[in-house]
């Protein structure tokens, strides 16, 4: 199965549960492919909830929101409707190939004070049809509301590229931890089977012996080797320990 923002999201609520990294993979994987999850309708940030805890996109303070409704906002419509001439698209990628889920910037409107519209930029769930990300910042001009989303909107889907990023490199890491293990143990087998019996081998079956003994060794060295370089890469973001 293919890294995707689901298998993130799924193994991020893994690792939440307490779940060690490598087991946590392996769940995360099966989860998708039985259909036994819960967890990948919503973003790496964003905890489920009616409405969730401040948190920011970029330098805006956000809010998910299950019914936006519920909370006196109207919806008005999407950026690229109401703003065609400037956003000339219908969302951003949350993923780097370019495929999948996008964020789409939304305007709401807020009830109105002393007769003045009060709009608000937002981003719709990318994975479900109804919740929305909402920034407070109030105008009242819709092209202005609109902009404002669609900027938000690029800002947010940045955000989730550079957590998937970070996400599918942990779970590389933890992949290749598990192949040390695996190799290490075939190894270490290896010698003590071989080793009292060497002299009786002729020197080919030494010679191609000793050979899958420094092929385990040598792919241990690349393995570490590269967990070296993922930890310097990624190991300080954030989402390293999500």
């Amino acid at each position: 199965m293919a890294v995707t923002g689901k298998l993130l999201n799924e193994y991020r609520r893994q690792r939440r549960n307490g779940i060690k990294p490598g087991l946590a993979v392996g769940r995360a994987r099966y989860a998708l492919e039985t259909g036994n999850t819960s967890c990948v309708g919503y973003t790496s940030f964003i905890a489920p909830a009616t409405i969730g805890a401040p948190f920011k996109v970029g330098a805006d303070i956000c809010r998910w929101i299950e019914e936006p409704a519920d909370y006196g906002l109207r919806f008005v419509g999407t950026a690229d409707k109401i703003a065609p001439r400037s956003v000339r698209h219908t969302g951003w990628f949350l993923a780097d190939e370019g495929v999948g889920e996008k964020a789409r910037g939304v305007v709401f409107r807020m009830p109105s004070r002393n007769g003045r519209a009060l709009l608000v930029a937002g981003i719709a769930d990318p994975y479900n049809d109804g919740p929305a990300i909402v920034s407070f910042e109030i105008t009242d001009d819709e092209i202005t509301a609109a902009l404002w989303a669609d900027q938000l909107a690029d800002r947010y889907a940045e955000t989730e590229r550079e957590y998937q990023r970070v996400t599918s490199a942990r779970i590389r890491f933890d992949e290749l931890a598990d192949r040390v293990s695996g190799e290490r143990k075939q190894c270490r087998a290896l010698i003590a089977e071989l080793k009292p019996r060497m002299r009786s081998f002729g020197p080919a079956t030494r010679k191609a012996l000793r050979g899958a003994v420094a092929d385990l060794l040598e792919s241990i060295g690349q393995a570490r080797q590269e967990r070296a370089a993922i930890v310097h890469a990624f190991g300080s973001h954030a989402a390293w320990e999500a």
